[in-house]
């Protein structure tokens, strides 16, 4: 392994703060001036509560990277595709469009219409070219599969995300641990290779990025005086997904990574798709279904609770994910594909009995 670090620690920890700093100077202007969010049917709240912080997190980035780009001059080893710069114009289309749908309430299918558009672009820029499966099984796709595949990775994580946000602290505390779990595997591993040492901008965007949602958390939970909205939701997972197709492409991590990072989020929306198809439900149509919104309402009203335990179960779930990264890396091996396995079946099983239990009680 290389012995140099990809930038300063004394700069990524200049980021993270000033962007948590800035985070929390300006959320109470969201909170004075920005949209509300009305109660409605599937929502958790009972009073009109302002939402759209998520544009504080994006305002907190943007300006810390560009103020510590102005004043140190920071030029780090030279990134031919650009992943950063990319990374982060991918999250801010996404997060806008959040944010423009948190005033408006844009229809549900042209607002997926949008985000395929996005998110195919994003993946031809940075696509899939192969999956590995361990034990030297590697299924190479073809050129249109890989960025179709990508595209709906990052669909289907964006809107995860998007979907759990209905819990304060839930969501912003899971996108913290994932952004900061990309962060250190970017930290250990991109040193070691040319490839990965492109990485400098890419690490800058989610140490800033995490700063701000740090900023931004107390704001939300314990004290529930704003969401972050789709703006912050969507910002936040195009960050996750875009950054685990970017690692891939640099060598870095792999698919599966994304998967371990956000294995209890997935679980819950995947799982509820299907019994609400099982049902025969609209599935565009908002709902209190997911297994969070039941713990809520039948077993437990405590946010706070709630977000602790989600917290838990993505940071050991991240944990497991990142330590398999790196004993394939220095072993050689390739065990991650049967690791997320056998944590998405543990999760799946997990689910499916806490489901079980909370529709014997009543609501609360």
């Amino acid at each position: 392994m290389v012995e140099i670090w990809l930038l300063p620690p004394s700069l990524l920890l200049a980021a993270f703060f000033i962007s948590a700093i800035v985070a929390a100077c300006l959320t109470p202007l969201i909170i004075k001036g920005g949209p509300i969010d009305v109660p409605r049917e599937r929502g958790a709240h009972h009073n009109p509560t302002p939402t759209s912080a998520g544009l504080a997190v994006m305002a907190a980035t943007g300006l810390t990277l560009a103020g510590l780009l102005l004043v140190f001059r920071l030029h780090p080893v030279s990134d031919p595709v650009y992943s950063g710069l990319f990374l982060l114009g991918f999250a801010a289309l996404m997060g806008m469009s959040g944010a423009v749908d948190d005033v408006l309430d844009l229809p549900a299918k042209g607002r997926l219409l949008f985000q395929v558009m996005v998110c195919i672009g994003f993946a031809c820029l940075f696509p899939v070219r192969d999956l590995t499966f361990g034990g030297g099984v590697i299924l190479h796709l073809p050129p249109l599969i890989g960025i179709m595949g990508t595209a709906a990775w990052l669909i289907l994580g964006i809107n995860a995300i998007n979907f759990m946000d209905g819990s304060n602290g839930l969501a912003i505390g899971t996108q913290i641990i994932a952004i900061l779990a990309f962060a250190f595997l970017i930290i250990l591993l991109a040193p070691s290779s040319v490839s990965g040492l492109m990485l400098g901008g890419v690490l800058l965007v989610l140490v800033a990025s995490a700063g701000g949602y740090v900023g931004l958390l107390p704001f939300n939970l314990p004290l529930g005086r704003v969401f972050q909205g789709d703006a912050g939701s969507l910002f936040g997972g195009a960050l996750i997904t875009g950054t685990t197709v970017i690692l891939k492409n640099h060598d870095i991590g792999s698919v599966w990574l994304g998967g371990f990072i956000l294995a209890p989020l997935l679980v819950d929306v995947v799982l509820t798709l299907i019994l609400r198809l099982r049902q025969k439900k609209d599935l565009f149509k908002p709902h209190k279904d997911h297994l969070y919104q039941q713990w809520l309402i039948k077993k437990d009203p405590s946010h706070l609770r709630l977000s602790l335990i989600v917290w838990g179960l993505c940071g050991v779930s991240s944990l497991v994910g990142v330590s398999a990264r790196l004993i394939d890396h220095y072993n050689g091996s390739d065990i991650r594909f049967a690791l997320l396995v056998c944590v998405l079946i543990l999760y799946s099983a997990g689910w499916l009995l806490i489901r079980r239990h909370l529709s014997r009680l009543p609501d609360r």
